[in-house]
């Protein structure tokens, strides 16, 4: 996709309205939310305050109530992937965060697997009537090409790139007439980077900030603003060269 000198220009404009019109609202909210925990304060009970304030000065305490609970964690994973509206970034950067980096992404990555093959499985027996109750018909309309001409690169691309609805392409992944175990072993390769570095930056935080993590989470708030700004311009080169519709 080419794109003018023009039109970059007009894109940084709308895109640099669209951040003012999202930053006034979100101070006034800010303000509100303030507003009423300084009113309120004096009815949250004082062990509470102080128990919370702990936890914030100690993560590596809070990491200690997460041990125990490695499989209460990977039935997360697999819920957030099949029925749940849990945000997976969230989920994979509190696994590292509570376990540690490669504890953190195992288990993140084992859940993902799982919950993965689940969703490919339940569409593979069930067909397009089940799709349609899980997947928006949008979702389906736009992948339709997928569906019946993707191939494995295809879906390692979508489960690699971010911003794509990768959960339930999971879903119409299992439509289709490839094989489950190599479909879900690319969903696995496709996810694995980014949950490492979710996984990393959780481990960071838990651990204190080393210059590693730093590093790491400062290429993370640069790419997500270059992502952010160029974002149709990026979209629009992927759904062209997946063969994808543009909604």
């Amino acid at each position: 996709m080419t794109m003018t000198k023009q039109d970059l220009i007009n894109l940084l404009k709308r895109k640099f309205s669209s951040l003012i019109m999202i930053l006034i609202p979100a101070f006034v909210i800010t303000l509100i939310i303030g507003g009423l925990i300084w009113a309120f304060r004096y009815l949250i009970p004082e062990e509470w305050i102080s128990e919370i304030s702990y936890y914030v000065d100690n993560p590596s305490e809070l990491r200690k109530l997460g041990e125990g609970s490695e499989w209460l964690f990977i039935a997360i994973q697999v819920l957030q992937v099949v029925i749940a509206p849990i945000p997976g970034q969230a989920a994979a950067f509190a696994g590292g965060f509570i376990f540690g980096f490669w504890k953190g992404w195992g288990l993140t990555t084992l859940g993902l697997l799982i919950g993965s093959l689940i969703a490919m499985v339940l569409a593979r027996l069930l067909g397009i009537s089940l799709v349609r109750k899980v997947v928006p018909e949008s979702i389906i309309q736009r992948f339709d090409s997928v569906i019946s001409d993707g191939g494995y690169m295809t879906f390692f691309m979508i489960f690699l790139l971010p911003a794509l609805p990768d959960d339930a392409v999971c879903f119409l992944a299992g439509l289709t007439k490839l094989k489950l175990l190599p479909l879900s072993l690319v969903c696995l390769l496709g996810r694995a980077p980014g949950m490492a570095v979710l996984s990393l930056t959780g481990a960071g935080f838990a651990d204190g900030l080393t210059v590693w993590v730093e590093v790491l989470f400062g290429v993370m708030m640069v790419l997500s603003v270059i992502l952010w700004l160029f974002w149709e311009v990026i979209e629009a080169w992927v759904y062209d060269f997946l063969k994808i519709k543009r909604s």
